[in-house]
């Protein structure tokens, strides 16, 4: 969590081609994301991270890298895209979930998911000690603080970029040991994926 680790640099080309064997597989999709994550962690430099992580953290890894690459999937119903929704509080730009084709209610999004991590009381005060909001270092997590259980948790993987709004056209569940989201409302072409996440949070 320390925002000033460098991750080793990974070639842009190199991750680019791992993209579009995966787009252009002729494989079923759960077969050509598994192909991808392995060739993600074959790249050196993600080896090199790797190397003092358990057998276990890299499953984690593996498991958080196939929720971005599900997101390839040409059948899928979603992108990941700016909004400048939150531009006047964070003077910047932030990232969202567009709908690439007509959303019915009922739907269930399945490449749109995400998990909870649970932080150990340290990973807490550290959260605390590091003013996450003023970095300028791009992250794939948000921070949502219970009320009830008066603790931060870290939302991981593309869901933690569906924004809250009162007027939502998802619900967010979990579903095994995910979070995903079913549409409530008929969601167009281009519009932004949203959801309500309940007055505890």
């Amino acid at each position: 969590m320390d925002p000033s680790h460098r991750l080793p640099k990974v070639d842009a080309g190199d991750l680019m081609e791992i993209v579009r064997r995966l787009v252009e597989s002729k494989s079923g999709p759960q077969i050509a994301v598994r192909q991808a994550v392995d060739a993600l962690l074959a790249l050196p430099p993600v080896r090199y991270y790797l190397r003092p992580y358990t057998q276990k953290q890299i499953n984690a890894f593996a498991t958080h890298a196939s929720r971005y690459f599900e997101l390839y999937n040409p059948h899928g119903s979603i992108e990941i895209a700016h909004t400048s929704r939150y531009s006047h509080m964070t003077g910047k730009s932030e990232l969202c979930i567009l709908a690439t084709r007509p959303l019915t209610p009922g739907m269930v999004i399945a490449e749109l998911k995400g998990s909870m991590a649970h932080l150990s009381k340290e990973e807490d005060r550290e959260l605390k000690r590091t003013d996450l909001r003023n970095s300028d270092i791009r992250r794939d997590f948000s921070v949502i603080h219970s009320r009830q259980m008066k603790k931060n948790h870290l939302f991981l993987g593309p869901a933690r970029f569906v924004n809250h709004d009162c007027e939502n056209n998802c619900e967010l569940f979990r579903e095994g040991k995910y979070i995903t989201f079913r549409v409530v409302r008929p969601v167009a072409i281009g519009e932004e994926i949203t959801a309500h996440y309940g007055d505890g949070y």
